[in-house]
């Protein structure tokens, strides 16, 4: 297997987050995913595969070669029958709106037209090497560089709030520090992210304490619920399902698939 990724630099950071290229030359290729809230466009080689979902992992087969995942419900993985090669930009929560509002159906979603390019971007991708190929991403969306509008300020200044907290912050807290009311924070937030604000957090909070518990494994589950404000183990399994799909327990015992991605 091989897995390479790379964070941009100012001011290429305002529009996305990372971008990651993975190559699994199995028999049958495996990948976990789960969706962190920022929208990615994904460059699949083969376009021959299938995504399951939910928690009867329903299967929708995948045809396309660039694509994106929208409103459907974890746990998710995408499986191959040969080979499994894709490269992927993962967006900025708060430019999520600016490139995948006109999505509507969900599913696997074909959005090759939604940016120019992509379709070229595709066709050279798979032929680089690494740094070649973060360099090609970097030059792709500099193309895509826009001045973020106000409401898209906020929300990235918000969104960066979350996430210096690790998610252990409240829609109150919020609406305090921003002085806007929480109906119009939810509102402008769910305008530009395409999730709930109260998703994110809880998003943002359940995978801090995944990556966290991977690099300190001694550290008990119960132990660490309570160092995330979680007060009770079912509110805690609630939001960890929320995110994961699973239990804390099952989702742990198969952390090193996880680790694939988020490591």
């Amino acid at each position: 297997m091989i897995l390479s990724n790379h964070h941009p630099h100012p001011p290429f950071d305002a529009l996305f987050r990372e971008c990651y290229y993975i190559h699994m030359a199995e028999r049958s290729g495996k990948i976990p995913i789960i969706d962190d809230c920022c929208y990615d466009f994904v460059f699949f080689k083969e376009a021959e595969g299938y995504f399951y979902y939910g928690q009867d992992q329903q299967a929708q087969p995948i045809g396309s070669n660039i694509f994106t995942i929208h409103q459907l419900h974890p746990p998710y993985r995408i499986e191959a029958a040969n080979s499994l090669t894709f490269f992927t930009i993962k967006v900025q929560p708060w430019a999520n709106a600016h490139f995948f509002s006109r999505v509507e159906e969900a599913g696997i979603v074909e959005v090759s037209q939604l940016q120019s390019g992509l379709m070229l971007f595709y066709e050279n991708i798979f032929r680089a090497k690494d740094e070649e190929r973060f360099e090609m991403a970097e030059a792709f969306m500099r193309n895509a560089l826009v001045q973020l509008t106000p409401s898209m300020e906020l929300v990235r200044a918000i969104c960066e709030t979350i996430y210096e907290k690790r998610g252990m912050v409240t829609v109150n807290e919020l609406s305090d520090q921003f002085q806007r009311s929480r109906q119009y924070l939810g509102k402008i937030f769910k305008k530009e992210v395409m999730y709930s604000l109260k998703k994110f957090i809880i998003t943002v909070r359940i995978l801090d304490l995944v990556k966290y518990r991977a690099k300190h494994a001694e550290v008990s589950l119960t132990e660490l619920s309570y160092d995330y404000g979680y007060f009770d183990q079912p509110h805690f399994i609630n939001d960890f399902k929320k995110v994961c799909g699973v239990p804390p327990l099952e989702f742990f015992n198969n952390l090193p698939e996880f680790l694939l991605r988020h490591q």
